[in-house]
């Protein structure tokens, strides 16, 4: 079963949900897509009657926005708890404290956050919303010096933001303050069998432009990535199945390796993999659907795929309008950003005045390539934007 909400489906998303038939929550937006029509849409009462009966149902959406309608039609279930508690990243510390029992966590209101005296915390920090998306408020702080400005920026998020995406996703008015985590930042989606037993669907390095860079400007994967990380990863999710019932959930996880090895979670994100059109990175590079993975309970043959990508990375660039611009006053060059790439594989041009991503380009290049890459990531993009006359 899936819930298609606001802001973003993709074509391919849509294709797939109708060829599989997966029941759909019948929404005014859900009618209103492109496949609709050759999709099983159900109204909501005989949708979430149907997931009502199930004890562990496969359920999925592609947006966040859709908590609200779970915690209205049916807050007594698993699911909808999960969501919950995932969701806030706070609680999300308690149940990870046994685990990583050294990643310290405050939680502060937007009003307190004036108050902190940064000199009384362990530099650096990460200052983060309680409930977030697409690295919306997520800012570091490595000297008191940077507070001011950051708490500035903070605020222009919140006026840019605050009507664009429901609290249930993104909450700015709470905030938490959390050791910054050393290591190499992963991301994955993955999801929960019926078994409880963990299926990696996609595995991508988050590489950033600096220390203070908390964008979502680059993630970047090959054979060798997905070899390295695969089995670590695998285990690891074991032991958070241990934690909770997981069984049938599927999700986004990013975390560090610290040096010592170790996993410290930075966030799950629950019901979904990624955001906007990013799940869809695992056909494009990897030539995975990865819905179809979930609703069938398949699991991906690493080896098989692999075994053609030997000389390839793969790169997906989720692209901001740099926060000091007034995004009023300029215009972004897409098909200029689009022509640097040699070979782009996809891409979803973002109307940036309303959502916090001007595009989603994914790209391959050889492995002596990667410098087309880290052009991109050490940009300060002013070559892809002009003043508004």
């Amino acid at each position: 079963m899936i819930i298609l909400e606001k802001p973003y489906v993709s074509e391919f998303l849509q294709a797939t949900v109708a060829d599989l038939q997966i029941p759909v929550l019948a929404t005014v937006f859900s009618k209103s897509l492109k496949y609709s029509q050759q999709m099983n849409l159900l109204e909501d009462h005989v949708f979430f009657n149907a997931l009502k009966a199930v004890e562990s149902p496969l359920l999925y959406s592609n947006s966040e926005n859709s908590i609200d309608l779970l915690n209205r039609y049916c807050p007594e279930l698993e699911v909808t708890r999960n969501v919950n508690f995932f969701k806030d990243k706070s609680k999300l510390r308690e149940i990870f404290s046994s685990l990583n029992p050294d990643v310290w966590c405050l939680k502060f209101t937007l009003e307190e956050l004036e108050e902190v005296d940064v000199s009384t915390l362990q530099l650096p920090f990460v200052i983060k919303p309680v409930r977030g998306f697409a690295s919306i408020g997520i800012h570091s702080v490595h000297h008191p010096a940077e507070w001011g400005n950051v708490l500035e920026a903070i605020k222009k998020e919140i006026r840019e933001m605050q009507n664009i995406f429901p609290d249930a996703v993104v909450s700015l008015n709470e905030f938490m303050i959390e050791r910054y985590i050393e290591g190499v930042e992963i991301a994955i989606d993955a999801y929960f069998n019926a078994a409880g037993e963990p299926v990696v669907l996609n595995i991508l390095t988050h590489l950033f432009g600096s220390k203070s860079d908390m964008s979502d400007r680059l993630y970047l994967t090959s054979d060798e990535i997905v070899k390295k990380y695969h089995d670590p990863i695998v285990h690891y999710l074991g032991e958070i199945a241990r934690l909770r019932d997981l069984r049938n959930f599927p999700f986004h996880l990013e975390m560090r390796q610290e040096p010592n090895g170790k996993f410290a979670p930075i966030e799950i994100n629950p019901m979904r993999f990624m955001g906007f059109c990013v799940a869809d990175v695992e056909h494009y590079f990897y030539g995975i659907n990865p819905y179809e993975h979930y609703f069938h309970q398949k699991k991906p043959d690493w080896d098989k795929i692999l075994e053609t990508r030997g000389d390839k990375l793969y790169g997906m660039f989720g692209i901001d309008i740099p926060k000091q611009l007034n995004k009023d006053k300029i215009r972004f060059d897409y098909e200029k950003f689009i022509s640097h790439f040699s070979k782009p594989l996809f891409y979803v041009k973002m109307d940036y005045r309303k959502l916090p991503m001007a595009i989603y380009l994914f790209a391959e290049v050889s492995k002596d390539g990667f410098s087309e890459f880290e052009t991109i990531l050490h940009s300060d993009l002013t070559a892809f934007i002009e003043p508004l006359t």
